[in-house]
Order: C-alpha cells, then structure tokens, then sequence
C-alpha cells in the first residue's frame, strides 16, 4: 500500500533540499513531535513514535537530487520503504514524502491512518526548512 504526501513547496534548491534531506542528521527537523528518542547519524535514522514503538531507519538509495530512500533495519511489524523524492521547480524545488508498506489487510487498517499522518506530517515540515 502506498502513502504519499502532496507536493510542497521548499524555499530551498534541490542540490540544498537533497544535502539535506540525505544526511540523517537532518531529518530529525521533519518529522512529529510524537517522534522521542531521536538517534541520527549520517546513514541511518532511530526513533521512537510515542504509543507506536521504536524504529531504525538506514539509507539504501541517494539518486542526486531527487530521491533518498531508506529500508528499516531489525524486526519490524511489516516490510516498507520510505522515499524523500525532490523535484526541481527551477531556483526552489518542491519535495513529497512516500512510504511503500507490504501490509496485510489486518495491518492495513490499524497503520493506514497513522503512516499517511507520518508523510503528510513531515511534509508539513520540510516546506518551513
């Protein structure tokens, strides 16, 4: 099941937008407030979602200015991928989160609202960087 945000729009170019939404270190600026326990390093991600559980994040794809991807690392509740897809909007570019879950139809429901949360949460975010 896929779940993407909208477009938004950064104030940042897609060289700046992509440096930063590459390093690890920067994402922990996107995401929610639920988000606690916040771990970042240049390739990998660790958080906690208040109510949800913790996670690792890894990055498995950088395609220069357009797309960082990252897989989770350890046990996790169902397989998914996370995408930061950049476009450029000439001086400025325009950004949209994605995650890509292998959910059952049970898990469907129970994650559906909270993953398209997630995405449009920190889409939110990165068009005030």
């Amino acid at each position: 099941m896929l779940f993407k945000s909208e477009y938004v729009d950064t104030s940042k170019g897609e060289k700046e937008f992509f440096a930063l939404a590459s390093d690890m270190t920067n994402v922990p600026a996107m995401l929610p407030e639920q988000a606690v326990n916040v771990k970042a390093n240049a390739d990998t991600l660790a958080f906690t979602v208040q109510g949800m559980g913790s996670i690792t994040l890894s990055v498995s794809q950088r395609v220069p200015y357009s797309l960082v991807q990252l897989v989770p690392v350890g046990k996790v509740p169902f397989p998914f991928v996370f995408s930061i897809r950049i476009a450029s909007t000439g001086d400025k570019c325009r950004v949209m989160f994605e995650i890509d879950a292998q959910l059952n139809a049970l898990m469907s429901m129970m994650a559906k609202r909270p993953l398209q949360n997630l995405v449009d949460m920190m889409a939110e975010k990165a068009a005030t960087l």
